[in-house]
């Protein structure tokens, strides 16, 4: 979320929990919501406690009730039905979707959504399935929490100079770990490496992603699967042809293990400076069927790209979240601004 957008959504959305959103809907005539979440649960889950809040399952319970008041659930079928005729629909409807293959979607998400009758997709990092790899933001929560919890190690020599050599802007060893870019991935190895830490065993012990059976089994009872890059890189930090290669390379190989006929790609972090070039090819070469990004409530130019809300706002009611967006939406029509142009 931009600093901007961000600094707006939490000062209307107090506005937002008073205006109805059928209100909301009618003015701005946005019929179709697509939220994301990534994890569900109610504990503090080590490899992602550093890097965002979580939601909690009475939360997330509360978030559909309010969408099943306000909105009918799509399931991938239908929604793809409407993106190839190019349609939105016709009354308030919500197309359900989770990032990054967590155990969570199998173990809480999964069960709760078959409780309520809503269907939804998941988006796979094909490195990661069956717990084959970790990506690197969660390599940088687990090592703050291993120094958390070891504190000693903070002053030991050779991590304050292994700090000294990767960092002249800060002393504070978490914020270099969150400060680490895709492309320097490897630095959170070599410490891991230097303290001992292993992350094959956090993933052979934790095992943080969903196994082929799960999804297989999740496959089974109508639930659909999408692909979200290789390994997790953020595309404006990649170039063309490594941005080609992540998004098809992830897709054909979650097509081909589980027997998809579909092919549908989101964003890892964000589509943010994805140029028109890179949508060209995705379509034109039929990689991809549908994207998606996650920059909120917003229009645009690629009739079969769609923008998501991230619904993971933990200090945020559901409806506060998308009333918000849809206040932020009407603000930036007054600027000509809520078609995101590549």
């Amino acid at each position: 979320m931009s600093g901007f957008r961000n600094i707006f959504i939490k000062t209307f959305y107090k506005i937002g929990s008073f205006v109805p959103t059928r209100l909301l809907l009618n003015i701005t005539n946005q019929m179709l919501i697509i939220p994301f979440y990534h994890i569900i649960s109610d504990e503090n889950v080590p490899h992602i406690r550093h890097l965002y809040s979580i939601k909690s399952v009475k939360r997330f319970m509360h978030d559909l009730d309010f969408l099943l008041k306000v909105f009918k659930p799509l399931d991938y079928i239908e929604f793809q039905e409407l993106a190839r005729n190019n349609k939105r629909p016709v009354k308030p409807s919500f197309f359900l979707t989770f990032d990054d293959g967590l155990k969570e979607f199998h173990d809480i998400i999964a069960p709760i959504l078959i409780q309520k009758g809503i269907p939804a997709i998941c988006f796979l990092n094909s490195d990661f399935i069956d717990n084959k790899d970790l990506f690197y933001r969660y390599k940088a929560s687990l090592l703050i929490d291993y120094l958390v919890n070891n504190p000693k190690l903070i002053s030991d020599k050779k991590v304050i100079d292994w700090v000294s050599t990767h960092s002249n802007r800060t002393k504070d060893i978490s914020k270099l770990f969150l400060s680490i870019l895709y492309q320097n991935k490897n630095y959170l190895d070599d410490f891991a490496t230097l303290i001992n830490y292993n992350f094959k065993e956090y993933l052979s012990i934790h095992k943080p992603y969903l196994t082929s059976n799960q999804i297989h089994s999740l496959k089974n009872k109508g639930f659909f699967f999408g692909a979200h890059s290789i390994d997790h890189p953020e595309y404006r930090f990649i170039d063309f042809g490594e941005q080609i290669r992540q998004t098809k390379g992830s897709i054909e190989s979650i097509c081909a293990r589980f027997s998809l006929d579909y092919k549908t790609f989101s964003f890892p972090f964000t589509d943010y400076k994805v140029s028109k070039q890179f949508f060209n090819k995705v379509y034109n070469d039929n990689i991809a069927d549908i994207s998606f990004g996650c920059a909120g409530q917003k229009k645009e130019i690629f009739s079969n790209h769609f923008q998501r809300i991230s619904f993971e706002m933990d200090y945020l009611t559901a409806k506060e979240i998308y009333n918000s967006e849809l206040l932020y939406f009407v603000f930036k029509a007054f600027l000509g601004k809520n078609i995101i142009k590549r």
